[in-house]
């Protein structure tokens, strides 16, 4: 049997650069086979695919070395028309897919580009339009749908053109918590209902365990290992050494293990199988009991309030124009120094409004917002960016040098520091966000991970009161993440203040001391982290996805505990002799 994908030996380094990207790769994916690729940021991945489907060499020019065959077609030697018909890549930015004024109009370009007959382009549109859930948003615009909608039809345009092998680049890496489950959802269907080979680069662990038949872990260009999830998961050595993120029930059982070796025959991957083993246990499966770890120790929301306020909004009403629908409907909310919040929502909620209001870039149409007592109505954005760094969803819109170097070093002279100061706080800045380049290379060079590391490092060198992130995580792995937001967590114990907006849950459980929840441009609720996160059922009801931390302490009567070490040690404390259960 024909592989349906097979990789030999493979090199490849882009124009202009000496150094290899990709490094004497060999693998195989099996027809049907779901295959994911993970691995930190910078190793390859989406080079790798961009191989896959052709692209490399056929658009983007390099060196290459190798063999790359689809279906038993050479792809380094075939014509791209004749790829189209084999493979289809969907990128992380649904955005920059979509151009057609309608979505019935977008599924058709790819099927009109292909010459098929009316009857045949009706009945594939009809058919994807069934598959993927769009039949209602036929003649809508693709640019009246939300982010989640336009991935959707991303994939739509590119299963109607029927591949054998779909290539997806980070579907959900930009996506909110409805969007994301749509398209794990829409993934899943493909792969029960087809016989279509995926290959998927994914960071959402808990549902890679779940339904990916192969793992390829990649690390500086090489296959570092491949197998099963549960080969690959139950292996904490591996882990560790890889870097990648487990799923949080493997994580937890690690921990359980590390204390009481012995007391499980193997590390679950799935929360169905972690349930089922830990209740298997005569010690766990009737216990009913409420178990508060010694490790909580979190206090209330009260006492937050005991430093002095950062950030006060009060009853802020913002539109982006007369006549236009409100974004922010009468927000009120207290950020403390020393504070570390969290801003969560859906697209569209309002949140990156609300924190351009912190550093002035947006005015308050009703109320007011003030930072360390400045009215940001009456101060310039120049004193405001002092006291607030800010850093945006896409860092390339903040540089401006065509120097790292440059880049780091402009706002720094600006306030009068000397040399000396000046590369003593770029060396320690690029140090905390571990960026390791050259300061005479250009920004616009960097993988996108490594531009945002470049955008926050930018921001520690100077050493504002606050710092705001706007969805920083794009483009990073979960290890550079948490490396980053311990980074700020520091920032925030030497009596700084960190606002997040973000959607990864389990990083925010990680470092966020607060948690506040906007919905429809107002605050839906707000606590501390350990109170919104462990509230499964009220995150259920408002479109979060729950961490799997929270869902299996559910299961065994643990309350309030949301972090896996949390979880563990209760666990622990349960299979304890002395334990009463």
């Amino acid at each position: 049997m024909v592989d349906a994908i097979r990789v030999e030996n493979l090199w490849f380094k882009y124009i202009g650069s000496d150094e290899w990207v990709l490094k004497d790769i060999s693998f195989g994916v099996r027809e049907g086979e779901t295959v994911v690729i993970m691995g930190p940021s910078g190793c390859g991945k989406s080079t790798l695919l961009y191989v896959l489907v052709g692209m490399i060499p056929h658009i983007i020019r390099g060196e290459i070395r190798g063999h790359v065959s689809l279906m038993g077609l050479d792809v380094l030697r075939s014509r791209p028309e004749e790829l189209t018909r084999l493979v289809g890549l969907v990128f992380q930015n649904p955005e920059i897919q979509v151009i057609m004024p309608s979505v019935v109009e977008e599924i058709a370009f790819g099927l009109e580009n292909l010459n098929l007959s009316t009857s045949e382009i009706d009945k594939r549109i009809r058919e994807i339009l069934e598959l993927t859930g769009l039949v209602h948003k036929m003649h809508e615009s693709p640019y009246s749908l939300s982010l989640g909608e336009k991935q959707v039809l991303a994939i739509a345009s590119v299963l109607a053109l029927k591949p054998r092998i779909l290539v997806l680049d980070e579907p959900t890496s930009m996506l909110d918590h409805p969007g994301t489950r749509r398209i794990l959802e829409l993934i899943e269907k493909i792969k029960r209902e087809t016989s279509m080979t995926l290959v998927v680069v994914e960071h959402r662990i808990e549902w890679v365990a779940e339904h990916a038949d192969r793992i390829l872990i990649m690390e500086d260009g090489k296959i570092a290992c491949e197998g099963a999830p549960s080969e690959i998961f139950s292996d904490k050595d591996l882990v560790v050494k890889t870097g990648v993120r487990p799923p949080q029930v493997s994580e937890i059982f690690y921990r359980i293990l590390d204390s009481k070796p012995g007391s499980f025959p193997k590390i679950p991957v799935a929360l169905r199988e972690a349930v089922e083993s830990l209740k298997a246990n005569p010690k766990l499966k009737s216990a009913h009991t409420v178990v508060a770890p010694t490790t909580l120790k979190e206090g209330s929301v009260e006492d937050f309030a005991k430093g002095r306020v950062v950030i006060e909004v009060r009853d802020l009403w913002f539109r982006y124009g007369r006549g236009l629908p409100w974004i922010l409907r009468g927000v009120n909310l207290e950020v403390r120094e020393g504070e570390f919040l969290a801003i969560i929502g859906h697209s569209g909620a309002g949140k990156t409004t609300l924190v351009k209001h912190f550093n002035g870039l947006l005015k308050p149409v009703n109320g007011y917002v003030k930072i360390l007592g400045y009215d940001t109505r009456k101060t310039s954005v120049s004193t405001l960016a002092r006291i607030v760094g800010m850093v945006f969803q896409n860092p390339e819109a903040q540089f401006f040098a065509s120097t790292i170097y440059d880049e780091m070093s402009f706002a720094l002279r600006k306030i009068g520091l000397s040399k000396e100061e000046v590369e003593g706080r770029i060396k320690e800045a690029l140090e905390a966000v571990d960026l390791q380049k050259p300061l005479q290379m250009s920004p616009h060079l960097l993988s996108f991970g490594e531009k945002h590391r470049l955008a926050i490092a930018s921001i520690l060198a100077l050493r504002p009161k606050v710092i705001v992130l706007d969805e920083p995580f794009s483009g990073l792995d979960y290890k550079r993440s948490l490396q980053l937001l311990l980074v700020l967590k520091k920032f925030t114990k030497l009596g700084g203040t960190v606002v997040l907006v973000a959607h990864d849950l389990q990083l925010i459980g990680e470092v966020a001391d607060r948690v506040v929840v906007l919905s429809g441009g107002k605050i839906a609720r707000e606590g501390t982290t350990r109170e919104v996160l462990s509230d499964v059922e009220w995150l259920a009801e408002h479109g979060f996805i729950p961490l799997q931390s929270t869902l299996l302490a559910r299961e065994l009567g643990i309350v309030g505990a949301v972090k896996t070490g949390e979880v563990a040690e209760a666990i622990v404390q349960l299979l304890n002799p002395q334990f009463p259960a």
